[in-house]
């Protein structure tokens, strides 16, 4: 895909000095990350070679950093488009301990200034992008804008109606030879959700550990990886 594609979202969104404005005195870099599953990153990066890529659910962009230093390492020219409130989810401010991880300050979650502080720490300002706003809406404002991607990362609500709700909005949004992936396959009711929405959209379902992808042709003549399997149904999840 041309790095024009997707020029105007980027010339009206995120111009040339965004990262240059920004106020880095507010930047924090912080290690926690709930990133796991690198071989299907990997897999994926170096298989597809995405220019383009969008990811929906950042927390403090460690997995976005990830792949966009898988990029760099394969000499890919990319950009991720990362889609949070960055503001936390019912997890967060529910369970024990996870108001903890939101550093609050007069009242609000400060996981933006965790992103940005991360992204800067590993060089990829100018590489990674921060769409704040909720899935529904970013997917309206990719909608408007045409905007195109070859890889997009499920990973915002972790409930099955959430799922469903981002796999078919942002399907869409895809490539000729786009493909899609997301977490949480290890839980039955989401892997089931994930399979219906396969079936509707006539693709394949790869699993790895904790990851689905959904396979269109290109990709299935091409794995590699040995710890992956096609799945027509949820049978557990696959642990390499």
């Amino acid at each position: 895909m041309s790095s024009q594609t997707n020029k105007a979202f980027f010339d009206q969104f995120f111009p040339g000095d965004f990262w240059s404005s920004l106020d880095r005195s507010r930047f924090v870099e912080e290690d926690h990350s709930m990133f796991g599953d690198e071989h299907i990153f990997e897999f994926l990066i170096r298989t597809m070679r995405p220019q383009e890529i969008v990811e929906i659910g950042s927390w403090k962009g460690h997995s976005a950093n990830y792949m966009m230093d898988l990029c760099k390492k394969n000499n890919i020219d990319a950009r991720v488009v990362c889609i949070d409130t960055f503001l936390g989810g019912p997890e967060h401010w529910v369970l024990p301990g996870g108001l903890e991880t939101l550093h609050r300050e007069l009242g609000r979650p400060t996981i933006l200034e965790r992103f940005l502080g991360n992204t800067l720490a590993r060089g990829n300002a100018g590489k990674i992008f921060p769409l704040t706003s909720d899935s529904y809406a970013a997917s309206e404002i990719l909608r408007l804008t045409d905007f195109k991607a070859d890889l997009i990362f499920v990973d915002a609500g972790h409930d099955p109606v959430s799922v469903r709700n981002d796999i078919m909005r942002y399907y869409p949004r895809l490539s000729e030879t786009g493909v899609m992936f997301g977490d949480d396959y290890q839980y039955e009711p989401l892997a089931d959700t994930v399979h219906a929405c396969a079936r509707e959209l006539g693709v394949q379902v790869l699993v790895s550990a904790r990851k689905w992808v959904f396979a269109n042709e290109a990709l299935m003549r091409r794995i590699t990886v040995p710890d992956v399997q096609v799945r027509q149904s949820f049978e557990g999840w696959v642990h390499p």
